[in-house]
């Protein structure tokens, strides 16, 4: 039978992982999919009893057979421990010594019928003596097997098939017989390196704890007696790596808790320990301010106030071990369920988990800190259940502590990163069905955020234009990063069907720029002019809070005048996404360039000998922004010609501009001929407006068509009104295009004040709960009430509703109220409703879905209140809030009402009566929109009594009140 492998080097110690299934870390190496039943699950051999079987061969020239089985059998003992239930022993040899075929770096192995994964149930896990490196070089390439690179292919494994029911059922492990000679350290050092794969074959992560000892070096011995056998990169002091880790052939505490998470043992017995004896149980979450979970974080624990614990962590986790680590994206598709380990419950995207840390009868104090994760540990070495890049961690470096910690008492741990990045708002951008369109500039700042989120956009495009794609992905500060999110880019026409891959063009692997933290798309010049939809997302369809990004589309759209004498001239290029140092080539010959903005570049250009160009024939403009190497290239743009030009002079100008509004002087030339007194009818003027410092407008008096030309009357004269963009200074230029005579205006663009508010303060809804609120918002411009201005409203909150979407501010400036409701807001949620006017003057309204564990309740009033029989109690109010002082409308409410006979005061001596129960009564209701529910206590007519008044809510919210009713 021929089977399919996937072999790649997977560490620098331990060899080699081979095999299709991803990579786990901080505990567990594997977690079940969306394929079984029950995802994000650690997998673990699927018997406790998993046999390895031997090559029959001599392991090399200088290893015998029976060398070859003892070094595997010390390297198996090590992970036979009394409080792990898993036990790994020798089952027998294999039928036939196993040698390569001569071939090498082939994808399609042929294995024996003994050694292949359909013989799990009978052999579990072939061992091969590949004692001339034959094997190893047949599947990984000619000279893999070299003793040069024994430190990587030392010793070579791949865990190659699973169970339906998310078990582990075979693995193969190949021992390079050409890394083992006459020096008895060569075989000793293979031993370690195969006790480390007996731990990848188990199920094992790598394990980041104590890193000191690989970051440093010469750590103290306390630490390096902490510093798991599990870690990803080993040490290189010398020849042999082994010697550089005290006891390399024993078990730190941070291997055994990770072993026995995977096969605890239950009962003392049969020579196995219960793990959980002596040991405590610690788990909890890493959170964003706005409680999405945060995942890719080291936890690691201290235990103090125990004799002889040190001073350096001893059990480590990650968050998000559970949560679903790679979904795809719109660019290269979903990823296929039998390679998207995980679950994608929200719970677990910052969950993380200690289940055995050693502590003895008494317990003890935990100190918990959070730590981030080293930038080196991903792709073969990847700690945490990871396929992608270490996203480097949001916020401060937290740490808290748990005290009195007792066996067989789990303990929850929560962080909460105050100071990790907050803001879940995406920015302006669509959804594939309605692609937004981009800023003018041609720059937008996106975030990408809510697992599986995407920026949709659109784009028009000229014909014979190419043009670049860039998202850079930021940190919290805004800087460029490749640690945070992994940018891919995807384009459709915009007359595909939606649910597509990319028809046009697509860029599926994040950052292939040369700038750092750069995903860039080159788009190739179509024949006909068009329109598209670009999509930009996370390579593993990851969205958290920290994943923002800069978008920019580089794009040349056209240049004024098209032809210019054979001396060449002025040129403008206009277009989006330029800034200062671009460079621009005319037929490839630089032009030098006088001014940059993000819509326009002035340049000259060359003559028509220097160009190597010829009369009536177009040549390419080309931007190149030699930071990114993106460009854009206008194809047989710009013609030179031999004919005289004509003279222009300026008529009007407007003295300056407001933005948003059109000028009333508009921007006149008129064109003579080469007398200067003759004017020149129908002659072509390109209006061209460049701004600098922030400033722009437009010229909104242009004929259909590329670029922005107007053809003179029988005056000679040619107009365009000017209409405000931008505050700045703004240059507006008119130029007569078959000869390239030109004049030109500065003038300041003065931008209004606009300003635009909701009235609605931020409100806080149960998790479950419904909620509708009325919106109203108000704009102003220069201190005034904006009339008559359109106003846009979005949510991209999950389950939320807003009506209508759009509306009109009347006289006062506001709108009528809008409605936004929600049927169920979702747990931890932050729900942000946005209210936009001119484009981009917005405001915003936010309604946090609190989760059931922040639920708190008090007594409001009416609490501990006295009366006399005959006299009715008043109401007692209580109040549900966030516990940080926050109203809750929704929560559900628990109350228990007991009225107990009055026994009096009890005596100075002796026991206390017992009173009878009179009546109990149990209710439930929910908090109103003040976060209050009032509770009427129950009464026994004609009797004294105590009404004991008790309510819950959440998980964890609860009060009680007494109310006397004295005879």
């Amino acid at each position: 039978m021929r089977v399919r492998r996937r072999w790649t080097r997977m560490m620098v110690a331990s060899g080699v992982m081979l095999g299709a299934a991803s990579a786990w870390a901080g505990g567990p190496r594997f977690i079940t999919g969306t394929t079984y039943a029950t995802a994000g699950v650690p997998m673990a051999w699927y018997t406790n009893a998993p046999m390895y079987f031997t090559d029959p061969g001599d392991l090399s020239a200088t290893v015998t057979h029976a060398q070859a089985d003892a070094m595997v059998a010390a390297a198996a003992a090590v992970w036979n421990i009394p409080t792990a239930s898993v036990t790994v022993a020798k089952g027998g040899e294999l039928a036939e010594h196993v040698v390569g075929d001569g071939t090498d770096g082939g994808a399609d192995v042929v294995f024996p019928a003994d050694v292949q994964a359909t013989n799990y149930a009978s052999v579990q896990i072939p061992v091969i003596y590949d004692s001339d490196g034959s094997v190893i070089d047949m599947l990984l390439g000619s000279g893999a097997s070299a003793p040069s690179g024994c430190l990587q292919n030392g010793v070579v494994e791949s865990v190659d098939s699973f169970g339906s029911s998310g078990t582990i059922q075979h693995a193969v492990i190949i021992l390079n017989g050409l890394c083992v000679g006459s020096d008895p350290n060569q075989l000793t050092q293979m031993q370690y390196q195969l006790t480390r794969v007996f731990g990848r074959v188990l199920g094992l992560a790598w394990s980041q704890l104590n890193d000191d000892v690989f970051v440093v070096g010469n750590a103290p011995a306390g630490e390096m007696a902490m510093w798991p056998l599990m870690h990803p990169i080993d040490v290189r002091c010398g020849a042999y790596t082994y010697q550089c880790m005290q006891n390399p052939f024993t078990l730190r505490p941070d291997d055994v808790a990770a072993l026995v998470s995977l096969y605890p043992v239950a009962a003392t017995g049969g020579g196995k320990t219960q793990s959980s004896l002596n040991a405590l149980s610690v788990s909890g979450a890493v959170y964003f301010p706005a409680w999405q979970g945060m995942e890719l974080v080291e936890i690691v624990v201290y235990r103090f106030m125990v004799p002889g614990d040190g001073q350096y962590p001893m059990i480590s986790s990650t968050t998000g071990y559970m949560f679903q680590q790679n979904g795809g994206n719109p660019v290269s598709g979903a990823e296929p369920a039998s390679e998207n380990g995980g679950s994608l419950a929200a719970g677990n995207e910052g969950e993380w988990s200690m289940q055995n840390v050693p502590a003895g009868a008494q317990g003890a104090n935990l100190y918990l800190k959070l730590e981030p994760i080293n930038s080196l540990y991903w792709a073969d070495y990847a700690v945490g259940p990871y396929q992608r890049p270490v996203i480097a961690l949001s916020g401060g470096v937290g740490s808290l502590s748990a005290n009195n910690v007792m066996p067989g008492t789990p303990v929850w741990v929560q962080f909460l990163e105050p100071t990790g990045a907050s803001n879940c708002y995406p920015g302006s951008d669509g959804t594939e069905g309605n692609p937004a369109g981009f800023s003018a500039t041609g720059w937008w700042n996106g975030r990408i955020c809510g697992v599986g989120h995407a920026s949709w956009w659109k784009q028009a495009v000229n014909a014979n234009t190419s043009w670049t794609i860039e998202a850079t992905a930021l940190n919290e500060t805004g800087v460029a990063t490749a640690h945070k999110l992994q940018p891919v880019i995807g384009v459709w026409n915009t007359t595909d069907a939606t649910g597509t891959l990319p028809t046009v063009a697509s860029q599926a692997a994040a950052m292939n720029a040369m700038s750092l933290g750069m995903t860039q798309l080159r788009m190739p010049a179509e024949t006909s002019a068009g329109s598209v939809r670009i999509a930009i997302a996370d390579q593993f369809g990851a969205g958290r809070p920290d994943f923002a990004y800069t978008g920019r589309i580089l794009y040349a759209s056209g240049v004024l005048p098209t032809r210019v004498g054979t001396a060449g001239a002025q040129i403008t290029i206009a277009g989006t996404g330029f800034q200062a140092g671009n460079q621009v080539t005319v037929n490839g010959v630089a032009a030098a360039v006088s001014s940059w903005t993000s819509t326009q570049i002035v340049a000259v250009a060359p003559s028509m000998g220097m160009a190597g160009a010829m009369a009536g024939t177009g040549v390419d403009v080309m931007v190149t922004d030699t930071a990114t190497g993106g460009t854009t290239d206008m194809q047989g743009a710009l013609m030179y010609s031999t004919s005289t030009a004509d003279q222009v002079v300026l008529v009007s100008a407007p003295a300056s501009l407001e933005t948003g509004y059109a000028a009333a002087t508009p921007f006149a030339v008129r064109v003579y001929g080469v007398d200067g007194v003759t004017p020149a009818a129908g002659a072509n003027v390109s209006f061209v407006v460049a701004g600098s410092g922030g400033g722009a407008a437009v010229a909104t008096g242009c004929q259909s068509g590329p670029g922005c030309v107007v053809k003179t009357d029988a005056t000679g004269l040619a107009q365009t009104p000017l209409l405000g963009v931008a505050a700045g200074s703004v240059t507006v230029s008119g130029t007569e295009m078959s000869g390239g005579a030109s004049v030109r205006a500065t003038m300041a663009d003065a931008n209004p004040v606009q300003t635009v508010t909701i009235g609605a303060a931020t409100q806080y809804l149960a998790a479950g709960a419904a909620g509708s609120w009325s919106l109203s918002l108000t704009a102003t411009q220069d201190g005034a009430a904006a009339a008559g201005v359109g106003v846009v409203w979005s949510t991209a909150a999950s389950g939320f509703v807003v009506a209508p979407l759009t509306d009109v501010t009347g006289t006062n400036g506001s709108t009528p109220a809008v409605v936004a409701q929600v049927g169920a807001i979702a747990s931890g949620s932050t729900n942000v409703v946005t209210g936009c006017v001119w484009t981009s003057v917005c405001a915003s309204w936010t309604v946090y879905g609190v989760a059931a564990s922040q639920w708190t309740i008090a007594v409001s009033s009416g609490g501990g209140q006295s009366v006399v029989e005959g006299v009715t109690p008043t109401v007692v109010t209580l109040l549900v809030t966030d516990g940080a002082g926050h109203a809750l409308p929704g929560a559900a409410v628990n109350v228990y009402q007991t009225v107990y006979a009055w026994e009096g005061a009890c005596a100075a001596n002796g026991v206390c009566a017992s009173a009878p129960v009179l009546k109990t009564v149990r209710s439930t209701a929910v908090s109103n929109g003040n976060g209050m529910v009032q509770v009427s206590p129950i009464e026994v007519p004609g009797v004294a009594q105590l009404v004991k008044i008790a309510a819950a809510t959440g998980t964890g919210g609860f009060a009680t009140t007494v109310v006397v009713v004295a005879p």
